[in-house]
């Protein structure tokens, strides 16, 4: 499928036409989205509940046992730490719509929120790594902001927390470096930090420019729990953050909410919390600790952010149940890419799949999803259909009354999550980029220099359908890899993740024919991929052939 991207700001336009404010006030949905960072699947408490130790990747579990002394813990015990870590998604979870078989469009975060925002596959930008946005000269077309429209449509709209679409604010960036030459009286770095440019978002992209009525966050991989300087308000640079940021980020949200309420208008929230990227150290304070007060060091200080996430939601539920908004709520939870899971982020990780955030295992791509909307979802279940990320927005502006484009990647999810259908979204998914250790604990001690390792990482795709994942992983280079000195051939593989989730098992030989299948699927969509923004044409050619 290839897009004419100005016929697609001419659709956007037009999604709404002829829908008021105040009927949507009366009649039409709250939207809260809500997506944490480098969660992995098994560390979210109702996927944890089904899971055993025996569920752990085992390569996970042996690294978690060659921890230094101090930072040990048991498999159980880390299991009871996720199980209690989120019971108001839980509750919000069970008495929702649960999508049980929901991969990010990306196993990276820029290319995954661009996938999100836009509805559209990431590699249809010439997005496959996170460089190809964050260095590069052009980023997401504005108008392809899918999510942005509601604001014509009536809706009170804000982003708080992570942006991440695009570059820095080089004009800014040049200031400081300009007056850093005048002055000199601290270092470039210090003076970049302080003027917040390491969170900073150019005007085209700025999402005042975009729809949004508020922003409160940062267009940046992290933002540290405590003294971040990188957090804007609006266009205003937030100064120093001297609170926990999972605080200030869930009292942003309840704040927009009785704005929301005062303006007479339905609200649409993008919540994207820094928890839980790193660093995660300091401790979050320690009422957030005291449920796993028993737990090893590591547990409590990772657990206990996902609990401050929690209570945070459960705080704006108890805004909205006294407000009487909650029954026409759409809450949505997800993460945007498998797990980092290492040394800090603990057991159960990506569980009952092997691999981590940057990597073209499974592990790399499976989130959690649900939809919580008393009066829309009409009973509570979990579902197996094939879904994406990239179809949550697509939900959004369907469960608003608008028109849902044609012609993107996203599907809405709306029969689904009202009438418990299962009937397909999708077929299949595919995606391509970077098989990278770097982002877990397939990393550790594995590759000769962290930054080499990211940058000449082999490129692959994977597709999927209902039951078999296709991967592709290109050539691995000499001295790369300490396990793999000589480097390694390219490599196809597929398996049966409905009954291998931890992909054990390569059909490649007793499956020609899905094979081949797959490998069709690939190379038909790929043939509308243009080439990357920063990445080493080799590669992407090899990955392409």
């Amino acid at each position: 499928m290839k897009m004419n991207m100005n016929m697609n700001k001419i659709i956007i336009g037009a999604l709404f036409c002829g829908l008021g404010a105040s009927a949507f006030a009366a009649e039409r949905p709250n939207f809260l989205l809500i997506m944490t960072d480098d969660m992995g699947v098994g560390q979210f408490a109702p996927m944890a509940d089904q899971l055993a130790e025996s569920d752990f990747d085992p390569k996970f579990s042996s690294f978690v046992q060659r921890l230094k002394k101090g930072d040990a813990y048991s498999g159980a015990e880390a299991l009871e730490a996720a199980r209690k870590a989120m019971p108001t998604m839980a509750r919000l979870a069970d008495d929702g719509l649960v999508f049980n078989r929901a991969f990010a469009s990306s196993a990276l975060c820029n290319p995954s929120r661009v996938g999100l925002a836009s509805a559209m596959h990431p590699n249809r930008f010439g997005i496959y790594r996170n460089k190809d946005i964050t260095d590069a000269p052009r980023a997401l077309p504005p108008e392809n902001i899918l999510l942005a429209h509601l604001k014509k449509a009536g809706y009170a709209t804000a982003h708080i927390g992570k942006w991440h679409l695009g570059k820095l604010d080089d004009d800014l960036g040049d200031r400081i470096r300009k007056a850093h030459q005048e002055q000199n009286e601290k270092s470039e770095r210090r003076m970049l930090d302080e003027a917040g440019y390491f969170g900073s978002v150019p005007a085209d992209l700025h999402p005042l420019n975009n729809g949004f009525d508020y922003y409160y966050g940062y267009n940046f991989h992290q933002s540290v729990f405590y003294n971040a300087w990188n957090v804007w308000d609006g266009f205003e640079h937030a100064g120093k953050q001297t609170g926990y940021n999972t605080e200030t980020f869930t009292q942003k949200a309840i704040d927009f909410i009785d704005t929301a309420k005062e303006q007479g208008k339905p609200f649409f929230i993008n919540l994207h919390v820094h928890a839980v990227h790193g660093p995660l150290f300091p401790n979050p304070p320690t009422k957030y600790m005291e449920p796993f007060a028993d737990a090893p060091e590591l547990l409590k200080n990772f657990y206990g952010h996902l609990y401050a996430v929690d209570e945070g939601i459960r705080r704006i539920v108890e805004k909205l149940e006294a407000d009487g908004q909650l029954d026409n709520t759409v809450i949505v939870f997800t993460s945007d890419n498998g797990g980092s899971v290492g040394s800090l982020s603990c057991l159960p990780g990506n569980a009952p799949y092997r691999g981590h955030k940057g990597m073209l295992l499974l592990g790399g791509f499976r989130v959690p999803l649900f939809f919580h909307w008393p009066r829309g979802i009409q009973e509570p279940q979990q579902l197996n259909q094939l879904v994406s990320t990239m179809d949550i927005i697509p939900t959004v502006i369907a469960a608003a009354g608008g028109k849902v484009p044609a012609d993107i990647d996203g599907k809405s999810l709306l029969p689904q999550i009202t009438t418990g259908s299962s009937e397909p979204v999708r077929d299949h998914f595919a995606v391509g980029g970077i098989h990278a250790r770097v982002w877990g604990f397939h990393g550790a001690s594995s590759f000769f220099a962290h930054n080499e390792s990211r940058e000449k990482a082999p490129a692959g795709y994977i597709v999927v359908d209902n039951r078999y994942i296709l991967r592709y992983v290109g050539p691995i280079i000499p001295d790369l890899y300490k396990d793999a000195t000589e480097g390694l051939p390219e490599s196809f593989e597929i398996y049966d993740y409905i009954n291998d989730p931890m992909e054990q098992t390569n059909l490649i030989h007793q499956l020609p024919e899905k094979t081949a299948q797959l490998k069709a699927i690939w190379k038909k969509e790929s043939a509308a991929f243009p080439a990357p923004m920063k990445w080493d044409l080799s590669r992407w050619e090899m990955m392409m052939k």
